[in-house]
């Protein structure tokens, strides 16, 4: 699979008392501090990463005040808001402009750039986890590649569907509500493939070789998949697979804040230490 790196723009200065936050609803039983606070203490970087529970309607004072206060270097963006973020932002990374989707800020004076490190993240775990059971290249989609059923069309999915693109035959992007997943697919340009109504969920996912959950619910059955097929389960922290794609995509997000390489080892033993969410 293709890897897309994120470029380092040079260490940046840290001062005390900084703060990253995480912007979503809900985040109370987030792992990402665990990790990024880890990372922190690791470099001796006097920064401290919360939790901010945020709704629909007051993300744009959030937003303002990430722009204002100059304490906060940046933040994560996690469900609803990857999209809705977007116009509240003065620039986008060519990559979160293409998936659609901002996961990452970071603060530049009274600026703020949007990042998508789901991408990258998404890539570096699949390689990671369980790779022997990686779909093949070869095998199965239309015009060569693997076929894959991607469950949700939020931003996380679109994340998913931008990593496999150049890789995979086909593309199915099955969701309830059947015009965001168009929108999705009208996006990314996916013509192999394309939106499926929920409905379509069995018999869509029996033909494909990779299935990848990007809903918060436990999506699909465990008795509807062929012992041969691979699952990623993008969303529970209860999975392999949901840690690897935290980890990796939250060392992403802290190169892109500090400048510095992830303390990659420390923040993988941080996540290991840490109580799996009920």
């Amino acid at each position: 699979m293709n890897e897309i790196s994120l470029p380092f723009t040079g260490e940046r200065r840290v001062g005390a008392m900084n703060s990253v936050l995480l912007l979503g609803n809900p985040v109370a039983r987030s792992l990402s501090p665990v990790i990024q606070n880890a990372a922190f203490a690791a470099l001796g970087i006097d920064c401290h990463y919360e939790v901010r529970e945020v709704d629909d309607r007051s993300l744009a004072s959030v937003v303002a005040k990430l722009r204002t206060d100059e304490h906060i270097i940046g933040a994560n963006v996690t469900i609803p808001h990857k999209e809705a973020v977007i116009p509240l932002l003065d620039e986008l990374d060519p990559l979160a402009r293409k998936v659609g989707a901002v996961n990452t800020i970071s603060r530049d004076g009274s600026r703020l750039k949007g990042w998508n490190t789901d991408v990258v993240g998404f890539l570096r775990a699949l390689a990671e986890v369980d790779t022997s059971n990686s779909p093949s290249a070869s095998g199965g989609g239309q015009g060569g590649g693997y076929r894959v059923a991607i469950i949700g069309a939020g931003g996380a999915a679109r994340a998913v569907a931008a990593a496999l693109q150049p890789t995979a035959g086909e593309i199915w992007i099955i969701a309830r509500n059947l015009e965001q997943a168009r929108r999705l697919c009208t996006d990314l340009g996916i013509d192999r493939g394309g939106p499926v109504d929920l409905t379509k969920l069995r018999e869509t996912i029996a033909r494909v070789e990779l299935v990848v959950n990007a809903t918060p619910a436990d999506l699909p059955p465990a008795a509807w998949l062929k012992p041969d097929q691979r699952t990623f389960d993008l969303r529970s922290r209860r999975s392999v697979e949901g840690r690897a794609m935290l980890l990796h995509q939250g060392a992403a997000s802290f190169e892109i804040w500090t400048g510095r390489p992830a303390p990659i080892d420390v923040m993988r033993a941080a996540l290991d230490r840490a109580p799996v969410p009920a």
